[in-house]
């Protein structure tokens, strides 16, 4: 079989013709003038279907015949063969990119209008999450710390500051390594000053009286953690505290107003 398979396969596809009328068209075209015998073996079509393979590809104006003995078919020229169905073809897609076009406009003024709608109609929904147990928290926190790129922020009592140095030591120093602004707000005093000073190198800490026993952190002003725990409990496989985690930068505006901030001239340095 010497035609070739892709380009018969194109025509199959592209130009409506079967498959044994493509293999014979293009066997014809390729090699040229040929008796139907020889034209069986060299594109693969039944000696029994070649024949009216022939007379299909005549009747469509694809090829005629010869009048010689032995008979043979020739092709006609593929430019002028196809050019109808070239221009046909060319006139459809060029209406079915135009109509793309339009529909793709379309739906860009809809689904501009319906924000525009949803956004007067229904309030702004945000995902939070429930987290349960100590060891549910400080993974998220872990998480939240490792996403960190510019900024953190973590208000905390004396026993959540205590809790927070020895989970995260060492990932507070990874992350003055990659430049990122970590600011703890905490109540210090002789108990944890020694930790304070540690901190120090690597991270702001400032004095701030949390009444409640609870830690916040704040990741790049948009996602979020507050949890409440048990201030007399500082160890780090307590499974009593539960927190809310949320990724959304409008509920860390608001969880900022409702604490305290962070200001130099409330600062308390040790040592």
């Amino acid at each position: 079989m010497e035609s070739s398979a892709i380009e018969w396969q194109k025509f199959s596809h592209h130009l409506g013709l079967s498959d044994y009328e493509a293999r014979v068209y293009v066997s014809l075209v390729m090699k040229g003038a040929s008796e139907a015998r020889k034209l069986s073996l060299r594109c693969g079509v039944p000696r029994t279907k070649v024949y009216a393979t022939l007379k299909k590809l005549v009747e469509r104006g694809l090829v005629f015949e010869l009048p010689v003995e032995p008979r043979k078919f020739a092709p006609m020229s593929p430019a002028e063969a196809f050019e109808p169905h070239l221009l046909h073809f060319k006139e459809k897609t060029s209406e079915s990119v135009i109509s793309l076009v339009e529909l793709e406009e379309t739906m860009g003024v809809l689904e501009d209008a319906y924000k525009k709608a949803q956004s007067t109609i229904e309030p702004k929904k945000e995902e939070v999450w429930i987290l349960e147990g100590q060891s549910e928290i400080l993974g998220k926190i872990r998480e939240m710390l490792a996403r960190a790129e510019k900024k953190v922020t973590v208000l905390t009592t004396e026993s959540g500051f205590v809790l927070f140095y020895k989970a995260f030591d060492k990932l507070l120093d990874k992350l003055f390594e990659n430049g990122v602004n970590v600011q703890i707000g905490t109540s210090i005093n002789s108990h944890n000053g020694s930790l304070v000073r540690e901190l120090n190198y690597v991270c702001k800490v400032e004095h701030i009286d949390i009444g409640s026993p609870l830690l916040y952190l704040c990741v790049d002003d948009e996602i979020s953690l507050l949890t409440k725990f048990d201030p007399s409990n500082e160890s780090l496989e307590s499974e009593k505290n539960h927190g809310v985690f949320c990724t959304s930068s409008t509920l860390c505006e608001l969880f900022s107003l409702l604490l305290p901030k962070l200001a130099p001239a409330t600062i308390k340095r040790i040592g």
